[in-house]
């Protein structure tokens, strides 16, 4: 279906000289702002929203869209992921081959009578599904080795139980057991290559590697919570999550742990997860953690989250040297985003190709866009409504300054429209607003016109 939406733009007047204004009746709301540039762009709503029956969403808490262009969305209150097309029509599978029932309730392969409820979600380059619930655990799904298995149905997979190494140029053989796989990487780097492998089919075994199972777990006697998690850019081997019981942004190092010969005859390794080190720490300052909830990254590897916690809502983490570690790119009094106060509860950031950064503050059901350096540009998820009002200008008549109303409309914006938001992503302009409150999911885009066609896909 296609709609038009036609946006009025009512003709500004231009003030001059010593331009003063009186004070103005205006309609009293807490949640709203007056808007001045008529013409400006702005983020108009794309129907039709996806809630009902036919998403049945029971609070939904992420959203991440991944490199094959398919939606996820964290959906914790029915213990699952939804995976969704672009046009919001949820995908069970696919005619490539792609069987996502594995994630239409999530259970854990040790005890399938307990549900895992997801609360955060992303998807790497080799199409890992990370998971975390709220627990010291993450979890990982990949849709790579269960495509393989959905599309050879004849087929047989197996797991390795040991493998050879050789150097050819001395000569020299190592055998590797899996709980050696791990170091397979620095045998590789000094010229050592697979000679021969013994794979066995073990189902249980493979069943429980195919399945969402745990990558990471934290074995410190103070446990963690992960309560969000993002993958590296590509080639990193990386992921990074929040951890709201230690305070920390910790670096978990993908290591190899299995190697498996698919169904079609392909070897591929799986991995697991082993602590690295903590990107940033407990504390109040910049670049310190108090709180935390959301996260993400830019293609430059640079790394952001919100919190809770007192002072600063947003931080911007880049990596300086080895020596140095990560230091925060932003600052107070030097980066609009960081001043104090500015947010009610900041809960999730993403980041656009342009290399925007748009952030969920779930207090003001709100989403807001910056530029990259930190400083405001315009709001999201939010309505508009005009109301006429007359504005006092002092003006030069005959050489006398003389006051003249002026009947004029205004544009004022309101933040109603969400309910305790959770998250956004964002995507060829396009965003996706996770409306937690409302069980539902909310797209807008970027309105420059004031005649705009938008294809409409029911997500029916």
């Amino acid at each position: 279906m296609r709609n038009r939406l036609f946006i009025s733009i009512i003709l500004t007047i231009i003030l001059i000289t010593s331009c003063s204004f009186e004070p103005i009746s205006m309609p009293e709301d807490d949640n709203s702002d007056i808007i001045f540039n008529f013409g400006g762009e702005k983020y108009i709503p794309v129907n039709p929203e996806w809630s009902g029956a036919a998403w049945n969403f029971s609070n939904p808490t992420d959203i991440f869209i991944s490199l094959d262009d398919y939606i996820y969305v964290a959906d914790s209150g029915n213990a699952r992921v939804v995976v969704m097309a672009k046009n919001g029509i949820v995908v069970q599978n696919d005619d490539f081959g792609n069987d996502f029932s594995d994630l239409t309730h999530i259970t854990k392969v040790d005890s399938p009578e307990v549900s895992i409820n997801p609360v955060g979600i992303c998807v790497d380059s080799k199409l890992n599904v990370f998971i975390v619930d709220n627990s010291k655990n993450i979890y990982v799904w990949n849709q790579y080795i269960n495509n393989i298995r959905n599309s050879y149905p004849e087929g047989k997979d197996s797991i390795a139980t040991e493998i050879t190494y050789i150097n050819y140029n001395t000569g020299e053989e190592i055998v590797l057991l899996p709980h050696q796989f791990y170091t397979s990487v620095t045998l590789e780097s000094n010229s050592f290559t697979i000679k021969d492998v013994t794979f066995i089919s073990d189902p249980v075994k493979l069943d429980s590697i195919y399945k969402p199972h745990v990558f990471y777990t934290e074995f410190e006697e103070e446990g963690a919570q992960f309560v969000s998690v993002v993958a590296a850019p590509f080639g990193d081997n990386q992921v990074y999550a929040c951890d709201r019981l230690q305070q920390r942004v910790a670096s978990i190092y993908t290591g190899r742990s299995s190697y498996l010969k698919l169904r079609n005859g392909n070897t591929l390794w799986q991995h697991q997860g082993f602590y690295y080190y903590n990107v940033a720490t407990a504390g109040t300052g910049a670049g310190t953690v108090n709180d935390p909830k959301g996260i993400t990254v830019d293609e430059s590897g640079n790394i952001y989250y919100t919190q809770l916690g007192e002072n600063f809502s947003f931080h911007k983490m880049s990596y300086i040297s080895s020596i140095t570690g990560w230091a925060s790119a932003f600052a107070l009094d030097k980066n609009e985003i960081m001043d104090l106060y500015r947010f009610d509860a900041l809960y999730d950031v993403a980041t656009s190709e342009e290399g925007n950064i748009l952030v969920v503050d779930r207090g003001a059901n709100e989403v807001q866009v910056y530029a990259n350096d930190g400083e405001f540009i315009r709001k999201a998820g939010t309505r508009f409504a005009q109301t006429d009002t007359t504005l006092v200008d002092s003006v030069l008549i005959d050489g006398i300054l003389t006051a003249v109303e002026k009947d004029t409309i205004i544009t004022i914006e309101y933040s109603d429209v969400l309910n305790s938001p959770r998250s956004v992503a964002v995507e060829e302009g396009m965003v996706y607003i996770v409306d937690s409150g409302n069980n539902r999911i909310l797209r807008y885009q970027l309105s420059t016109g004031i005649d705009i066609d938008i294809d409409q896909e029911l997500g029916q």
